[in-house]
């Protein structure tokens, strides 16, 4: 008699169970900042990387001659870019932080940084142009270098930026008022504006207005969007539960 066990038998594949995200504590200050990390890493790669391995020629920043080839690179760097932005917030959504005050710490200095840089770049720019003109603000950004330039005026702001988000920080810590916040961020963004127009040489008195102005404009954006990372965080706390 034939053994018909074999018959019987359901041959099928196993089911694996998918391997688990630990996201328990998340901190959108972190997240973001590795997604702009990662996001800029690339695209600034592929951008100048591609250049050197495709035998393109630099772009002069002060009169680009942009070529069929360079608006393909672009966009390959921008597509890469915006993938590694993804998998750089994936990555930091895993970054576990328990400590509240951690958490604050990290979405303070992300937020003034995020719209700090940006700010910074405008004011000074605006400032230049009125003290120069805009034709002679353009001349001395290229007697600068214009690629030099651009670093400059994003580090000068990145750094800037930190430095009153770390003040904004110990506010509260310190029980101060927020003139506790104002004064020496006023203070810090006015010399850093002076220092900065020394670097260029330019002789006007618009760098008052951006060291002023600064601070204010970092007080009306930031709260809102810190406000905002708070409530993201303790949405994801609370689906977790």
């Amino acid at each position: 008699m034939e053994n018909d066990d074999w018959k019987k038998k359901t041959v099928s594949p196993k089911h694996q169970t998918p391997p688990k995200v630990d996201i328990s504590h998340p901190c959108p200050g972190i997240s973001r900042f590795f997604g702009m990390v990662g996001s800029v890493a690339a695209a600034l790669t592929i951008f100048y990387g591609g250049s050197q391995v495709l035998g393109i020629p630099p772009l002069d920043w002060t009169t680009p001659a942009w070529t069929t080839k360079h608006i393909v690179l672009v966009v390959v760097a921008v597509i890469f870019g915006a993938v590694a932005g993804l998998l750089g917030f994936g990555v930091g959504m895993m970054i576990k932080v328990r400590s509240e005050r951690l958490n604050h710490l990290y979405i303070v200095l992300w937020q003034f940084l995020a719209n700090g840089s940006l700010l910074w770049i405008l004011l000074i720019g605006i400032a230049m142009s009125i003290s120069l003109g805009k034709d002679e603000a353009k001349a001395a950004v290229l007697r600068f270098g214009a690629e030099r330039a651009t670093w400059h005026v994003i580090g000068t702001g990145t750094a800037v930026s930190l430095s009153l988000g770390l003040m904004f920080f110990l506010v509260p810590i310190l029980r101060s008022p927020i003139f506790g916040y104002l004064f020496p961020a006023i203070g810090v963004s006015l010399l850093t504006a002076k220092w900065h127009f020394h670097i260029y040489g330019i002789q006007g008195h618009s760098w008052i207005m951006a060291g002023l102005a600064f601070p204010i404009g970092l007080l009306i954006f930031c709260p809102p969007m810190i406000a905002r990372d708070h409530h993201q965080r303790r949405l994801a706390l609370e689906m977790i539960q």
